[in-house]
């Protein structure tokens, strides 16, 4: 796994075995409107959301960092055509999950980290995703510049990731990141990852928090929270998210302009 432990997903390679998970390992979206909403229905309307944003054309290239067992793009492979699709991740089994199955459009697998992915390859891709990875990257700056590079003028990127804010309970926030590690930047704030994106040579064009219409996929998940903080992750990043401590915010960005990004 290049060196970087992501032993938490043993659980979810069994519940995969067993059929009890689906090919998507992020939170899902609900909506008050739509009743009976599964926590799979959910994740996939998750995937959906970010897919809208991105605003894919047919024959495009499109690049998902930290694809998982392959969800998102699998979704995407389904409803459009004409696509080249490149998954990227950093551990092997993943992958081998991901790439299972028939896929309409030709698939690239990359085993890399998330900076690596574009290899010094200049604007081929047409869009990048990244949906509830960010917050496993040790070098963000990295990921952005490479993202930056990556895409082609008119290109566009939608980023989606977990933060901490100021008031979050700093026990529950140890748990949740030895759980769900690696987590490098627990101290990371919405400001400066928009700064380290800009830096790296792409704007940003829009940012909505998701997290009050996540806060449903717990209950799937784990009971309530208990008055004290325990050792399950699930449960500690249950009580920030319930106590507002957590956000989900999801990015829109786009490569500066040459001039800009130059000057």
């Amino acid at each position: 796994m290049l060196g970087i432990d992501l032993s938490y997903f043993d659980g979810l390679f069994e519940a995969r075995r067993l059929g009890l998970v689906s090919d998507h390992v992020h939170l899902g979206l609900f909506a008050d409107a739509v009743q009976g909403q599964t926590l799979a229905m959910a994740q996939d309307e998750m995937s959906m959301h970010h897919l809208r944003h991105l605003e894919v054309s047919e024959g495009g290239h499109v690049v998902d960092v930290g694809c998982g067992f392959g969800g998102t793009l699998r979704r995407l492979d389904q409803q459009s055509g004409g696509l080249s699709l490149t998954g990227v991740n950093v551990d092997p089994r993943q992958i081998e999950i991901a790439r299972r199955g028939i896929w309409r459009s030709p698939v690239d697998w990359l085993l890399c980290d998330a900076a690596a992915f574009s290899n010094n390859r200049q604007r081929w891709a047409d869009a990048i995703l990244s949906l509830e990875a960010m917050f496993h990257f040790p070098d963000l700056a990295g990921f952005f510049a490479a993202s930056a590079q990556a895409l082609r003028r008119g290109g566009r990127m939608v980023a989606s990731t977990i933060l901490f804010g100021s008031g979050a309970e700093p026990a529950s926030v140890a748990v949740v990141c030895a759980g769900f590690g690696p987590w490098p930047r627990p101290d990371l704030g919405l400001t400066e990852l928009c700064g380290v994106a800009e830096s790296a040579g792409l704007d940003v064009l829009h940012v909505e928090d998701l997290a009050p219409r996540c806060l449903q996929s717990f209950d799937w998940m784990c009971p309530h929270c208990p008055e004290k903080v325990t050792d399950n992750p699930v449960t500690e990043l249950r009580r920030l998210f319930e106590s507002g401590a957590a956000s989900y915010p999801l990015l829109v960005l786009a490569p500066q302009d040459q001039e800009r990004a130059t000057a």
